[in-house]
C-alpha cells in the first residue's frame, strides 16, 4: 500500500493527501475516510474503524525511532564538545584523514624551507662577521702605521739612536694588542712609549723634553706613564743624574773640563748623600751649576733650568746645600784633574 505526503495538523490525527488513491481493504472506503492516528501509530478507516497501516506503521515507526536516536546522538555529541557541533566534528574528522598526508608534505616542505633560511642567514652572518673582522684589522693596521710614523718622526727630532725608535714601536704594538689605547690620546701614548724606551736604553729624557717635542701636556704623559707601567709591567728603569750630565753639558756648550768636574762632583754628592731625596734632574742641574763656576765657565741658573726642565728656584735651593758642603765635595781628585778649579769662584748664597 502506497501512502505518501501526510500533512500535519495541530490534532493527533492527519488526513492523507489527496494526491494518492487509497482504499480501505475492509469496507472499500476511499481515502477520504482514512486518517493517520499518531497516538496509535496506524492509518485508521473512520468508516469501519479498522487499522489498515501495519506496513506503513512499521516503516514509520522504524524511521521515527531512527530519527529520535539520531537526534539524541547529535545532542550527546554537542554536550561532549559544545564548541564543535556534531556535524562539524564529523566533517573535521573526515577531512583530517584525507588531509593528513598533504599536511605532512606541507610540514616537510616548510621544514626544509626553514632549514634553508636558517642556513642562508648563518652564511650571511659568517660572511658579515668576516667582513667586520677584516675592517677591524685594517683599522688597527692603519692606526699602527700612523703611530709608527709619529714615533719615527719624534725620535728623529730628538736625535736619539734608532734602537729607541724600535723599542718604542714594539711597546706601542703591545698597547694596541692589549687594547689599552681605546679612548686614550694616541699622541700621549706615543710620547710615553718614547719616554719609556729612552729610559730602557739608558738615554733618558725628562718629561719636559718629551712634552716640548710631542706638544702633549705633562699631566697626560704622567698619567699614561703610570698606566703602561702597571698594565704592561714594563721595566721602566731608573733615571740617574749620571745619565743627564753629559747631555745637559753639551746643550749648555760646556767643554770637557766642566763636564768632568760635574761628574766628579755628582759622585761625591751621592757618596755623602748631600742631596738625598732630590730628583736626578735637580741633582744634575745643581752639580752643573756649581761645576761651571768652579772651572770658570759659569752658566746662569735660569739657563740651566730651561735645559733641565726644572725651575730656577729648584736649582738654587739644591746648590745652597752643595755650597754649605763645598769643602767636603771639592776633593783632591777634582783639584788634580783641573788645577784651575777654585772654590773662590763659587757664587755666594
Amino acid at each position: 500500500m502506497a501512502v505518501a505526503m501526510v500533512s500535519a495538523t495541530a490534532t493527533n490525527t492527519t488526513t492523507l493527501s489527496r494526491g494518492f488513491t487509497v482504499m480501505c481493504p475492509n469496507c472499500l472506503s476511499d481515502d477520504s475516510g482514512l486518517v493517520h492516528d499518531f497516538k496509535r501509530g496506524d492509518i485508521v478507516c473512520t468508516d469501519c474503524n479498522s487499522a489498515i497501516g501495519d506496513r506503513l506503521l512499521s516503516s514509520y515507526s522504524k524511521s521515527h525511532t531512527t530519527s529520535i536516536r539520531h537526534s539524541e546522538q547529535l545532542k550527546q555529541n554537542e554536550n561532549e564538545n559544545p564548541l564543535v557541533p556534531a556535524v562539524a566534528a564529523t566533517l573535521l574528522s573526515m577531512a583530517g584523514g584525507s588531509s593528513s598526508q598533504s599536511s605532512q608534505e606541507d610540514s616537510d616542505s616548510n621544514s626544509n624551507s626553514s632549514k634553508d633560511a636558517v642556513l642562508s642567514r648563518a652564511q650571511r652572518s659568517r660572511s658579515g662577521g668576516r667582513k667586520a673582522s677584516r675592517e677591524v684589522a685594517k683599522r688597527r693596521e692603519r692606526g699602527l702605521e700612523r703611530a709608527y710614523s709619529g714615533i719615527t718622526l719624534m725620535c728623529a727630532n730628538m736625535d736619539v739612536p734608532s734602537s729607541i725608535g724600535e723599542a718604542a714601536r714594539k711597546m706601542y704594538r703591545r698597547v694596541a694588542e692589549e687594547d689599552l689605547h681605546r679612548g686614550k690620546n694616541i699622541d700621549a701614548i706615543v710620547a710615553t712609549c718614547i719616554f719609556l724606551a729612552c729610559r730602557q736604553q739608558a738615554v733618558p729624557r725628562t718629561f719636559k723634553e718629551i712634552c716640548a717635542l710631542t706638544h702633549v701636556p705633562r699631566k697626560e704623559i704622567s698619567r699614561m706613564f703610570k698606566l703602561l707601567k702597571d698594565r704592561l709591567g714594563e721595566d721602566v728603569g731608573t733615571m740617574l743624574s749620571d745619565d743627564l750630565l753629559a747631555r745637559f753639558c753639551s746643550t749648555l756648550s760646556l767643554g770637557a773640563p766642566a763636564q768632568q768636574c760635574a761628574s766628579i762632583l755628582n759622585d761625591a754628592v751621592k757618596q755623602h748623600d748631600t742631596l738625598a731625596g732630590k730628583s736626578p734632574v735637580s741633582v744634575a742641574g745643581a752639580c752643573i751649576y756649581m761645576a761651571s763656576h768652579l772651572v770658570g765657565q759659569p752658566r746662569d741658573a735660569g739657563v740651566i733650568s730651561h735645559v733641565a726642565g726644572i725651575s730656577e728656584g729648584t736649582i738654587k735651593s739644591s746648590y745652597k746645600l752643595l755650597f754649605v758642603s763645598r769643602d767636603l765635595l771639592v776633593t783632591q781628585k777634582m783639584l788634580e784633574s783641573n788645577p784651575h778649579i777654585s772654590t773662590a769662584l763659587l757664587p755666594l748664597v
